[in-house]
């Protein structure tokens, strides 16, 4: 299911991508020398970014960006050379602390920031006793367009989801609810069954949610964490595809109802299989 590839791009070689192409993804890695080394025989950061303009339909992933290259990066994604995901790590507490990061010590134009489409930020969450901490994603956030000097004052920023500290957990926004969102209006738009239709969006977001939520039940209730491990997952979403095609090509559209019990239904005879080679 996976058919294009995915380039990374770090001065330390911290993603694990050789147990990545283990699991069947097109993944290549490219070691760049670091933004405050000199006279490395390695290529500059943006230099590796602009080589991999020219290796077609890929997704670029960029371990940590903080230096000259994030003009690199942004006029790339600006002029749409990369057809799939652009992503990187950019130190910052807020989307607007990202945009300042980027714009005011990066250098990268303020209308090139509008080149990111999504800003989803990570923080420290501490105990009220202050001796324990865990890592959260706190805010999903959508960067729209329609601003000039300051995506902050000009409401430039609308969050998808936001962290529930008395509950631990994410939650959708109204905006997110109601299908205020350019961002997936955008991929809707290009997808015959969900173009102006933001209930069948959002009828898909919901059944891809609970074919999640239904696996972590499932590995929970018969104590087998190893379906929440990457192979599994994988198996997991490719089933998916492929039943939500099958459904589709029978009755012509996308049957929520259908595609989550015949899911179900794969769920437990593929672990009832795997149960019993396992005993043999």
């Amino acid at each position: 299911m996976r058919k294009y590839r995915v380039i990374t791009i770090e001065d330390t070689l911290e993603l694990p991508t050789g147990s990545l192409r283990k699991l069947g993804y097109n993944i290549q890695s490219m070691k760049v020398a670091a933004a405050l080394s000199k006279g490395s025989s390695e290529v500059p950061a943006d230099e590796g970014i602009r080589t991999t303009l020219r290796m077609g339909d890929s997704a670029l992933i960029i371990g940590e960006i903080r230096s000259k290259e994030a003009l690199a990066l942004y006029e790339a994604m600006r002029v749409g050379a990369l057809a799939n995901v652009v992503a990187g790590t950019i130190h910052g507490d807020s989307p607007y602390g990202v945009f300042d990061r980027v714009v005011n010590d990066l250098g990268v134009p303020r209308t090139s920031f509008k080149a990111t489409d999504v800003v989803v930020v990570a923080n420290p969450v501490r105990s009220a006793d202050g001796l324990h901490r865990w890592r959260r994603i706190t805010q999903i956030t959508e960067v729209r367009k329609q601003w000039e000097q300051d995506p902050l004052v000009e409401k430039g920023f609308v969050d998808l989801m936001k962290y529930n500290s008395k509950k631990d957990e994410l939650e959708a926004s109204e905006d997110l609810i109601n299908g205020d969102s350019e961002i997936l209006k955008a991929i809707a738009g290009n997808v015959k069954e969900w173009a102006g239709d933001w209930d069948a969006v959002w009828d898909n977001i919901m059944l891809r949610a609970k074919i999640k939520e239904n696996l972590v039940d499932f590995a929970n209730k018969t104590s087998n964490l190893g379906l929440l491990e990457a192979d599994f997952v994988i198996q997991s979403n490719d089933q998916f595809h492929k039943i939500s095609e099958k459904i589709k090509d029978e009755i012509g559209t996308l049957d929520s109802k259908r595609i989550l019990f015949d899911w179900n239904e794969w769920l437990k005879r593929h672990v009832k299989k795997m149960d019993f080679h396992s005993k043999m």
